[in-house]
């Protein structure tokens, strides 16, 4: 015998650890703040409290289920976040809202800004990127490593540099397309790796602002979300915000000489590196 479904309230939504409610409406939108290192979804059974939500995951429904008593209770994952990732996430609190959000996002109808601290400045302080993409294949049962190429693009802008410290720039980034890692590999693929990458960044450098600063997430940061969508035979819209994570200030505010290493252990290089110039 299958447990009774109970619509669901924001209240009765079981958390990450250290996820945060943003705002939601009456239809049921929800907006979550996703620290860096949680999943949006857990890979497998298990992981449910490394993920934004402590309950299971049905993979092919998409949507997060758990009980309270007798109650079952269901939450959609509208879209994704890399698990490094921060910021402004979606979920739908009930099918309909669900289906109709991510019309919206399939037809690149949803405004989606996010902030990424990356290397070095780039020489045109706004434009847009426009990339083909390699994505892997399946042909049969055998995996083509990059197989397809498939269009990805990106408008920037800079929206702040620095001076005296690390020679990196923070960019104010708008995808146009929603292509796996994309914002990701763009920056790569422009000579802006983005600070903290582990897959796709620069390793040295990386190396250099932990040890200068402790920092060692990836320094991508999903900073707003909007759109206007129909509903019940109505226009609505929906915005939601995240604030710049802290640490984007601690790399951006570092100056040799001046800081004091965040690494106990390596307090005792800080001489021999308060002068050196800085890979570029």
């Amino acid at each position: 015998m299958t447990s009774p479904q109970q619509i669901t309230q924001v209240s009765d939504l079981p958390l990450g650890l250290g996820v945060r409610l943003i705002t939601s409406n009456p239809h049921g939108l929800v907006a979550l703040d996703k620290p860096a290192g949680l999943m949006s979804h857990p890979n497998k059974e298990g992981e449910s409290m490394r993920s934004l939500l402590q309950a299971s995951y049905d993979y092919d429904g998409e949507f997060y289920t758990w009980q309270v008593g007798e109650v079952e209770h269901r939450a959609w994952l509208i879209n994704r976040l890399d698990s490094p990732t921060s910021g402004v996430i979606l979920l739908a609190l009930n099918e309909d809202i669900n289906t109709t959000i991510k019309q919206r996002f399939s037809t690149h109808q949803v405004t989606k800004v996010y902030y990424a601290l990356v290397k070095r400045v780039p020489s045109v302080p706004a434009g847009s990127w426009s990339d083909n993409l390699r994505k892997d294949v399946y042909r049969g049962k055998k995996l083509i490593k990059g197989g397809q190429s498939i269009p990805a693009k990106t408008r920037y802008q800079v929206a702040k540099t620095v001076t005296g410290g690390f020679p990196v720039s923070l960019l104010r980034l708008m995808p146009l397309t929603g292509r796996t890692h994309q914002l990701r590999v763009q920056c790569k693929n422009h000579r802006h790796p983005i600070v903290g990458d582990r897959t796709y960044g620069s390793f040295g450098f990386n190396k250099e602002v932990a040890i200068e600063t402790g920092e060692k997430r990836m320094m991508l940061h999903s900073s707003e979300t909007s759109m206007r969508y129909p509903y019940q035979g109505k226009m609505h819209d929906f915005k939601a915000e995240s604030e710049l994570p802290e640490a984007f200030d601690q790399v951006m505010g570092f100056r040799p000489g001046r800081n004091i290493s965040k690494v106990p252990a390596l307090e005792a290089t800080r001489s021999s590196l308060a002068d050196r110039r800085f890979r570029r």
